[in-house]
This record gives C-alpha cells, structure tokens and sequence, in this order.
C-alpha cells in the first residue's frame, strides 16, 4: 500500500507562477516543494521532498533536472536521486523511470540497466472526456544471475471533470485525472500488482492531490501537496 501511494506521489509537482510552455508545470531553478502520504485510515507514513536543481530554456520549451528525497514518518531519509523532466511545444514529458517503486529500485542499481520507455505527457490544454498518452517503461538488469526485469505500465487516461481541492497548501480549481497502472516485476517468477488512481491537477501549481485505489476500488491511499517555495 506504501508502495501505491509512493508512486502516485511522484507524479505530483508543483511550480512558480510565471508563464513557460505548459500551462500546469511551470519551473524556475531552485522551485522546491513538499508532499506528504497517508493510509486509507489517515496515518502518515512519509513525505517526498523534491526541488529543481537546473533548468534549461529551450527553443520550444525547457529541460529540468529534480532532486528528490523520500523519508519514512519517522523522518528518515529511504532513497534519493535525480530525474529528468522537460517541455515542448506545450506538451509536458515526464520520465516513467521515476514511477518505478522504491523497492525495486534497490533490487536493480548493483547492475548496469537496460531502460525501454514510453514517456507520459499532459498537454497544456485540458477537457472533460479528454484522453491522455499512456506510459511505460521496462528496467532490465544485465549481468544478473537470474533474468531481473521490470515493468510499469500507465494506461487508461481520462480527463473526468473540473473540482474544487484544498491541501495543507490552499484551495486550488483542478482538473480530476483518472487512470490504471500496472507493475509486473519477473526474478524467476512473475509478481504483478494492479491499482488505479485519481490526480488532481490545477494552472501554474501542478498537481496537488493524489488517491490510490485496490483493484476492488477501495481506497489505498492518499498523497498531498503540503508546500511549496
């Protein structure tokens, strides 16, 4: 469960305020922001520091480097690393490789990695009814005694309507996101785990709220934007 919500904390971002190429991710160098996760019961179980360590201006949009730390509700410091993110002609790009569970991210970085991806996307214009891109990405550990593969796999993105969201950060008029994702994990033997979430995405500040569902639909988890600089 601490895996779902982890994961859907990392598709959330929020920005500066000045206008750029996407109308909902919006960097500048040195933006930085604070989101914290929860059981279906309200326990916090952790947050995910992240902040943007360079930013490129580009001919049709940008380039950014994150910086992203995770910490435990105890506050101690799980796992941490850089990504990549950039825009252009308005669309949004964001790297599938960040939606990888942390757990498996241990199991794989003594190896030299094999990555396949299809990255995900948010247009600067949204509508109700709306379909977004699909994502995925394949991690394959070469030299592995035994055949290590991963797979994440985003589908099923639908614009479902326009709502009212407040976070420890503000009240905020967002576009709800739908979605299901997929992670095959094969080490010997196959191990999927299936769920679906809602994101909550408004101008200028990203999105601000994330939900988590099992595959009989009840609520896993949640995630929240609880700051920003």
């Amino acid at each position: 469960m601490k895996t779902l919500c982890l994961t859907c904390a990392l598709l959330l971002w929020a920005y500066c305020t000045i206008a750029q190429c996407n109308d909902y991710y919006v960097f500048t160098n040195g933006s930085s922001w604070t989101y914290e996760s929860f059981d279906a019961k309200g326990k916090s179980f952790g947050k995910n520091e992240q902040k943007v360590t360079a930013y490129e201006a580009t001919p049709r949009g940008f380039k950014a480097t994150l910086h992203s730390v995770m910490f435990s509700e105890k506050g101690k410091k799980v796992v941490e690393g850089d990504f990549e993110v950039s825009c252009e002609n308005g669309t949004f790009i964001m790297d599938m490789r960040r939606f990888i569970p942390q757990e498996q991210q241990k199991m794989f970085e003594s190896y030299e990695l094999k990555v396949e991806s299809d990255n995900l996307e948010i247009p600067s214009r949204l509508a109700v009814g709306q379909t977004l891109k699909n994502g995925s990405v394949t991690l394959t550990a070469v030299g592995s005694p035994i055949p290590m593969k991963i797979t994440v796999t985003i589908t099923d993105r639908r614009v479902e309507g326009q709502e009212s969201v407040t976070t420890p950060a503000g009240i905020f008029n967002c576009w709800k996101i739908s979605s299901k994702s997929s992670t095959l994990l094969q080490m010997g033997m196959n191990m999927n785990m299936s769920f679906s979430s809602v994101e909550w995405i408004t101008e200028k500040t990203g999105m601000v709220r994330s939900e988590s569902y099992d595959k009989n639909g009840r609520l896993s988890g949640y995630t929240v934007l609880v700051s920003r600089q």
